[in-house]
This record gives structure tokens, C-alpha cells and sequence, in this order.
């Protein structure tokens, strides 16, 4: 299916959910739909797993991975530095202050990119500043940082660089070298977390998730 009937049909559901998240009373900004939608198709909105990565190691402060899936997956697995805040819970006074810092990096992460691309298009058709999705979500992170696999032979050198770029950042974030469990099993609760951003978060509540 074309991306941009993608994009309209979950702006329609998405926007659904959020209205009856937000104050219906208070006068909000929009995106025009078309211009969202081509929003949508450009890819600079995704962050790839290496660059998300690379800047959470270095605690880098002007970047903040939210978390957009209920609490109970968030905290089975979640990746190292990210804050949880449910998708139903994005419109909170909390959230709300978060998400509209202009200074602020806003990585949006859920298991593929399901949740997270509802609350991208969520916030910017709400002209949310610098809102991103990280590509291929939780399942990608976890794939490409955890279980890395080592090129071959024949590979370009710049597989090689990235590989010995994710053995190290596995090392980083769990102190070995390869981690044999798998993300449904994996308690969030063992992983230090750098905070990027110092601010009370929200009240979890469960809510639905992909």
C-alpha cells in the first residue's frame, strides 16, 4: 500500500485516540493533512539504531527516547537511557511540557514502528518541534545492538566498523560482550539508565502497543 494512504489511515485512528486524550478546550495549531503526509514520507524522521546509540552513550542531553508502550512491556525490556511514557499518556501536562522543548530531540520507540509513528504524526500534526521515530523500534535496537551479527568476509569495511561499534556499545550497556535473552525476558529494571532529561515523568497506564 502507497505510504501516504498509510499515513492518512493511521492519522485517522491516531488522532481519534488523541482527541480524546487532549483538552478539547484548549486552541491547538495544526498541520495541514497534506503536508503531513509528505512529512510522513520523508525519511529524515527516523533515526537510525547506531546514531540513537551512539548518543546515548554519550549521554548526550539534547536527546530524549520515549518509550510510547504500556508500562508492562516497558519494563520487560526496554532500551538503556529511554523514559516510558504510554502512548495514552502523551497528553498529559507533564508530557506536554516535554514534547513541545524546542531544544529537545524527541525519539519516539515502540516494538516496530506502529506506536511510534502514531505519536510521531500525533505531535506534529499538533506542530510538536523536532519529533523523531526510531527506525525499526525496540525489535531493531535489540537485534542490531544485542544480538549483533558479524559480517562477512566479503563485507565493505565500513560493516566491520559498525560491528565492532555495536560489540562495543553491548559492552557498554550490559558489561558483556553478547546478551542471549530475548526482550520478553529481559528486565528493564537491570539496566542503568542515563537520564538525559531531568523532569518528574508521568503516571505509567496501560494501554495498547506495537
Amino acid at each position: 500500500m502507497n505510504r501516504y494512504y498509510i499515513a492518512l489511515t493511521i492519522l485517522a485512528v491516531g488522532l481519534a485516540v488523541g482527541i480524546l486524550l487532549m483538552d478539547r478546550n484548549k486552541q491547538i495549531k495544526e498541520t495541514e493533512p497534506l503536508n503531513l503526509a509528505i512529512a510522513y514520507n520523508d525519511p529524515s524522521r527516523f533515526l537510525s539504531v547506531d546514531e540513537v546509540t551512539d548518543r546515548l552513550i554519550k549521554e548526550d542531553p539534547g536527546l530524549v527516547l520515549i518509550d510510547v508502550r504500556p508500562a508492562d512491556e516497558y519494563k520487560k525490556f526496554a532500551i538503556p537511557g529511554s523514559i516510558n511514557i504510554p502512548y495514552d499518556s502523551l497528553f498529559t501536562a507533564s508530557s506536554l511540557d516535554l514534547l513541545k522543548r524546542k531544544e529537545l530531540d524527541k525519539v519516539f520507540c515502540s516494538n516496530s514502528d506502529v506506536w511510534s509513528d502514531q505519536a510521531w504524526l500525533l505531535c506534529t500534526r499538533l506542530e510538536m518541534p523536532t519529533v523523531f521515530v526510531l527506525e525499526g523500534g525496540v525489535n531493531n535496537w535489540f537485534k542490531s545492538i544485542v544480538q549483533a551479527t558479524e559480517p562477512s568476509a566479503t563485507d565493505p569495511s565500513e560493516a566491520f566498523d559498525r560491528y565492532s561499534f555495536r560489540l562495543a556499545a553491548n559492552q557498554f550497556f550490559y558489561g558483556v560482550e553478547k546478551k542471549d535473552e530475548s526482550p520478553i525476558t529481559k528486565p528493564a529494571a537491570t539496566v542503568a539508565k542515563p537520564a538525559p532529561v531531568k523532569r518528574s515523568e508521568p503516571a505509567a497506564e496501560t494501554g495498547g502497543g506495537c
